[in-house]
């Protein structure tokens, strides 16, 4: 919002659409590199299925939905606060360590304790990148790995986590958004 500022004071047009809008972008950048992915990973023997592939576009609605709703929530704080954006880059780092990306999920569940374990899989992100495992990773190996426990009930979880944090930041974008032209 911060660096719309002069469209958000000078033109009425639904404030949500900034957020909305990034996450479009988002999108189009997504997709050659999605191509690009598709296409080496049939070179190394990827064979989906069709439920492999709805892990993927499951795990695409999750994050989607997750940013989404983040995006309305920070960008209405940083209209008012304009360190909230130091706090989205370090929770944008926080969130990468600490999601599956860079290890596997085993390495996580064999040295925590049940209950740092739990906490782990309520990061909506966990979920996500492991059914981007299952669509992408899994069906290229020889499918020996296994699966996380409980991935599609954390799935689900994470698509819930990711509805309440777009609806909370809906609610929070709405009633700041009234005071974005005088803040800005």
């Amino acid at each position: 919002m911060v660096l719309t500022a002069d469209l958000v004071k000078k033109i009425y047009l639904p404030r949500e659409l900034f957020p909305v809008s990034m996450i479009w972008v988002a999108c189009v950048h997504l997709l050659p590199q999605l191509v690009i992915l598709m296409g080496g990973a049939l070179m190394f023997g990827w064979r989906p299925g069709p439920l492999n592939l709805l892990a993927g576009a499951v795990a695409m609605i999750i994050v989607a939905v997750l940013a989404l709703g983040l995006g309305l929530l920070f960008s209405a704080g940083n209209v008012l606060f304009r360190d909230a954006e130091n706090i989205v880059d370090l929770f944008l780092m926080v969130g990468t360590w600490a999601s599956p990306v860079l290890y596997t999920w085993d390495r996580v569940e064999r040295n925590v304790s049940p209950w740092l374990w739990v906490i782990y899989q309520c990061n909506p992100l966990t979920p996500a990148v492991e059914l981007m495992h299952y669509c992408f990773w899994y069906p290229a190996t020889d499918r020996s790995t296994a699966l996380p426990p409980s991935l599609p009930a954390w799935s689900l979880f994470a698509l819930i986590s990711a509805l309440v944090t777009l609806a909370l930041g809906q609610v929070v974008f709405a009633r700041l958004s009234g005071r974005f032209a005088q803040e800005l």
